[in-house]
């Protein structure tokens, strides 16, 4: 295990506890404590690291002697946060943080494409009914005024599915 310091902590330590709890990319001190009403990332003081939940009396009196220096945190993953530009112009395929095969790719590329091409269809099939339901209003508007619009829905349906049976039988 690492050097330990232990609190009192001087300004200057205090600071760069409190950075390294944001900002190293490594997972912060946590209070154990799972009935938080806040978040448990501990808080540090002068007098040690504390609990910032109200409720909750949790105190730690110590720290790693490396996290008050920031040049000293471990790089698990180096400075790098995904590929870089030179990666994704050369044609690195990723999904996520994480490199995948060609076929995961296709597979997903495909699915993709076929999403579409079903919301490509919804919508045709909605401007189609909604073209033979205005077309069919002028005649519905003298002789059957009093019907709903669904009932006239339904009317214009009927007479698309009529003249889309028409047009398969030629």
């Amino acid at each position: 295990m690492t050097d330990t310091i232990t609190a009192p902590w001087s300004s200057e330590q205090v600071a760069a506890l409190e950075q390294f709890q944001t900002a190293s990319g490594m997972h912060p001190f946590t209070c154990g404590d799972s009935r938080h009403t806040q978040p448990p990332r501990l808080v540090p003081s002068h007098a040690g690291w504390y609990c910032p939940d109200p409720t909750c009396d949790y105190r730690q009196d110590w720290a790693h002697t490396f996290m008050t220096d920031p040049t000293t945190w471990p790089r698990p993953f180096g400075d790098r946060h995904g590929p870089t530009p030179e990666e994704v112009r050369e044609g690195i395929k990723t999904l996520g943080p994480f490199p995948v095969s060609a076929d995961t790719l296709a597979d997903v590329q495909a699915r993709q494409a076929w999403e579409a091409q079903v919301v490509a269809d919804h919508a045709a099939v909605a401007r189609r009914r909604a073209l033979a339901f205005n077309a069919i209003q002028p005649v519905l508007a003298k002789r059957d005024r009093h019907l709903p619009p669904s009932i006239r829905q339904e009317i214009a349906d009927a007479v698309l599915a009529a003249v889309d049976g028409d047009a398969g039988a030629t």
